[in-house]
């Protein structure tokens, strides 16, 4: 069995801390929460495949944490930064230093080839498309992006209801890093390690990470067998 150069972190930390404070203090949970968990299950969240992907797999990957690492503290070490303008009168604008996962870039250029790939964050749509267009410049790698507001918010967690992806449930995968977010499909998930590479650098952890090497192994013996929920049941 693969191995990953480190444990799965828990869940609890103070980004993910779904509380009524946190939800005030933070830019990702600043809207306003709609229990989404009673959709409509023939609302679907994606099209049909396109001719490009048609019959391959679909790869929903998480954001924050899986490909990359943001904070809003300024640091010396980051790939890229940007600013969110304020979005109600008397705010001020946001800055976001974002550090890429290792290998993230051949990763995704590696996905692109076998799967139809989904990004599916939790995040605010502004806020993600900012880290994307960085991530997939061209827009060839990453067929649909979702966000929010196509999560599910239930027992304080927003889940990802991969009922909802118009797809064949027996060829979705979902990586990431919450185990919360795929629950509601949890034999269809499989978690990785958490990418904090700020905070790890601010204890003074080991900043080596080679997780998405390991990965992509799987998804690799995913692709040469076109199956799924067996191959993510031996990782789980």
């Amino acid at each position: 069995m693969l191995t990953f150069d480190e444990n799965p972190l828990t869940s609890n930390s103070n980004k993910h801390d779904f509380t009524d404070t946190y939800f005030k203090k933070n830019f990702f949970f600043t809207q306003q929460l709609v229990n989404t968990t009673q959709q409509d299950q023939n609302h679907q969240i994606l099209p049909e495949q396109s001719m490009e992907d048609q019959g391959k797999i679909t790869l929903c990957l998480d954001l924050d944490e899986t490909l990359i690492s943001s904070t809003m503290t300024r640091q010396c070490d980051y790939d890229f930064s940007f600013k969110l303008q304020p979005t109600a009168e008397g705010e001020k604008s946001e800055e976001y230093f974002v550090k890429k996962r290792p290998n993230v870039g051949s990763f995704l250029r590696r996905c692109s080839e076998m799967f139809e790939v989904v990004i599916f964050t939790a995040s605010l749509k502004p806020y993600a498309d900012k880290i994307l267009d960085e991530l997939d410049p061209r827009g060839d790698l990453i067929s649909h992006r979702l966000y929010r507001e196509s999560c599910s918010y239930f027992c304080g967690s927003f889940v990802k209801d991969l009922s909802l992806l118009n797809r064949d449930l027996n060829t979705v995968l979902l990586i990431d890093d919450l185990p919360s977010s795929f629950q509601f499909h949890p034999e269809n998930g499989l978690q990785i390690p958490r990418f904090d590479y700020h905070l790890k650098k601010k204890q003074n952890q080991n900043l080596l990470d080679n997780c998405l090497v390991g990965v992509l192994k799987i998804l690799e013996t995913i692709f040469i067998q076109h199956e799924v929920i067996s191959i993510i049941a031996q990782y789980n």
